[in-house]
This record gives structure tokens, sequence and C-alpha cells, in this order.
């Protein structure tokens, strides 16, 4: 990812790509054999190239590059988890990035006077337990995350408990909650065309979208293909199609730019010969502006209270709730002050991706950093950006860790 004539994270992101599961994809889901391996490779080599490293209760991985004042901490990071069949880059981009700007420093300055911070979160995108931004989210004394279940049955407890043990018998490892930073820097690739479009070098972002994830299941009538009159069907399949259709229709009612998904759909008893009883999908929606959120949450619950069949019924759960973030003005002036001395091309512009940031930005003075990904694509295997634009975002990210902590 980063060439240097001394040490690289090159071999390290190469062994956690490649770790057994990786074949569609990365699936580090939290918790995970992967996930686990990924976050103990990450450890042991923090470990022998000199920093401290910390794990708390969740699974976070705090890796301090000491400075002369320990107690004055800035940080950078992102999420070690992934979705499933995921990309390359997303999270763990931010992770190794900032580990090696971190080492960068350190070869070419020496101590520097505040502590430099690398976090890899535990858990980021929801993918295994209804639950996001987990690890930052515990980081930032903002909530904890208990009481559910992942598909297999498995609690959140047990699996983070197992995970934790793992990781705390890592010779070296300390166990603690650490303190907040001072700041905190992502570096990650956009998931979005528009710096590729632009031919931009770096994305300084303004603001993170609101989110909104939502659990639908259609309750219908379990019934025999052949013998039952089409007029006398109550199929939960047909009704759910018929349902994301209307909800499509109507986000773009709202507003063209609030993106409206359904990525995951379930059907009972999911046999050929068998009228659907029951389904249950998901929705994602994301938008700027929260009344917008709002308004089309409400046209959703509206449609649902006013279907036709009086024999379908309909639960509707929200389970996520994020709100529209706007970073630190403060850190992206100096970014973009920064980019220009440094002759990079910038965009400034909103990230349409939920992300640890909008977590941190809570509780520090919080900032993120773009790079280029290749046709705009993310959440899948192709994920890909250019060597020459991971390692533009590593020595950007490089110098404005630098007007941080020296």
């Amino acid at each position: 990812m980063q060439q240097s004539k001394k040490i690289t994270v090159n071999q390290l992101f190469k062994q956690i790509t490649t770790l057994p599961n990786s074949g569609l994809g990365q699936n580090r889901l939290v918790y995970s054999s992967d996930w686990l391996q990924g976050q103990k490779l990450l450890i042991q080599f923090a470990l022998k190239v000199g920093f401290q490293v910390t794990v708390d209760d969740y699974g976070n991985a705090y890796l301090d590059l000491l400075g002369n004042d320990q107690e004055q901490v800035i940080a950078t990071g992102s999420h070690m988890d992934t979705v499933k069949n995921g990309g390359r880059f997303d999270g763990l981009y931010g992770v190794l990035g900032g580990l090696q700007a971190a080492l960068n420093l350190r070869e070419q300055f020496g101590t520097s006077q505040k502590t430099i911070r690398v976090i890899s979160f535990c858990e980021e995108e929801g993918s295994r337990f209804d639950a996001t931004f987990s690890g930052s989210k515990h980081y930032a004394r903002v909530v904890e995350i208990n009481g559910l279940v992942d598909e297999n049955g498995i609690k959140i407890e047990n699996a983070r408990s197992n995970a934790v043990n793992q990781l705390k018998q890592i010779s070296g490892v300390k166990y603690a909650l650490p303190a907040l930073p001072q700041n905190f820097t992502e570096l990650h690739v956009e998931q979005g065309n528009r710096l590729t479009r632009n031919n931009i070098s770096l994305g300084l972002v303004t603001a993170i979208v609101g989110q909104r994830r939502y659990r639908v299941t259609v309750n219908g009538i379990t019934n025999h293909a052949g013998t039952t009159l089409m007029t006398e069907r109550h199929d939960a399949l047909q009704a759910t199609i018929k349902l994301i259709n209307q909800f499509e229709v109507l986000a773009s009612a709202v507003d063209p730019l609030l993106t409206f998904t359904v990525g995951e759909l379930a059907v009972w008893p999911n046999t050929s010969n068998v009228i659907p009883g029951k389904v249950t999908f998901f929705i994602d929606c994301r938008h700027q502006n929260n009344e917008l959120l709002d308004e089309f949450e409400k046209m959703m619950k509206n449609t649902i209270a006013n279907l036709p069949d009086p024999l379908i019924n309909v639960e509707f759960k929200r389970w996520v709730h994020d709100q529209p973030v706007i970073l630190s003005s403060e850190m992206l002036t100096k970014n973009e002050k920064l980019a220009h001395k440094m002759g990079y091309s910038i965009m400034k512009l909103a990230s349409g991706a939920g992300h640890d940031s909008e977590i941190m930005n809570r509780v520090v003075p919080t900032t993120m950093i773009f790079v280029p990904s290749i046709n705009g694509i993310s959440h899948a295997p192709e994920e890909n950006t250019k060597p020459e634009d991971l390692q533009r975002g590593v020595e950007f990210l490089t110098a404005s860790l630098y007007q941080e902590a020296y």
C-alpha cells in the first residue's frame, strides 16, 4: 500500500486480505474467525514494530506510538470488519494507512510531541448483528450494544467475550478503555465516483449523511401453490414486491437524492410449490436532511397502514437512526491549506456512506480524507483503488498528522 525504505504494511495488508474466508471478497464479520485473525495479525505487527497496544472489552485495538507527552493523544484509524463479500479497502485502508503514516513520521522525524494513536474499531458495518458503529460508540462512551443475536442464534455478548479473551492473551497487550484523543482523522476510499469522474486527487469530507435502516416483516398465509385460487391468496412475497415498489416511488418523490435500497430479503418457507407466508426484508435509506428522512419514514408507515388485504400483517422496525453530521470545520480548513501547499487537487464533499467518524465527531473534533475509488465500486469484491492514489492518501495523512502531533 505504501512504499518505504524500511518498515511497510504491505505484507500485513496481504495477510489480512487473504484469510481463509476471503474467497469471494472479504468476510471479516465482527468477532468471526477471520475478524479475529485480522485483529491478531494487526496487533502482533504493531507490537513487533514498537507500538504500545491496548484492547478494550469490545475488541477495539488501540496502537499507540508514544510521544514525549503521553497524555496528549491525536488519533487516526477506521474499522476491521467488513460487509459480507466486501472489498479489500473499506475500513482496512484507514487502519493500515494510519499505521503506515505513524511509521513514516517516526522514521522521518523521530519521537513526536504528542502520542499518535491508530485505532482498529471492532465493528462499523452492522453485517452480523443489528447494530452499527458498536466499536466507536463504545470508545466514545455513546451507547453500549447488548442483547442481540446473529442469524445463527449466537448472542453478541458470547461472540464478543470469546474474541476479546483471545486478543487479551497476546503477550504485551494491555486491557483497558483508553481516554479519548484530542481529535480524530479517518482515511478512507471514497466508495463513490465523484473524485474519479472529476480527476481529483483527494476528497475532504464536510459532512456525513443521515442513515436509517429498517427490518420489515410481511406476514401472509402459507398455502398450496396448486389448489389455492389466485383470488383467495394472501401471498407475503407478492405483498412485499408491491410494498418495495411503492416505497421506491415515494423515495423519488421526496427527493431524488434520497437513496433507497433493499439489499437483503428472506422468504419462508422458500419452496417452489408453496405460497410464501412470511417475508423479511431490510431497507437502507440516506440523506443529508434529517427532516426528509422523517417524512419518508412517515410515508412508508402510512403505506403499510393502508394495505388493501386485511390478512396481510406487516411489522416495521427501525434499528438504525443516525443523524446527519457536520465534521470539524477547523480540521477541514487545516487540511485544505495543507493540500494546496502539497499541490494536490481537492474536492470538498459530503459522504454518502456512514463512518466511525460520525460517532467520534460527537466527542472530539473529527475529519475525513477520501482517495478515489475505481468506478465508484465498494461493498463488493471488485472494490479497487489505484496504488498511486493509496500512496497519496497515506502521504497526505502523514503530513496532516505531523501538523497535529509534532
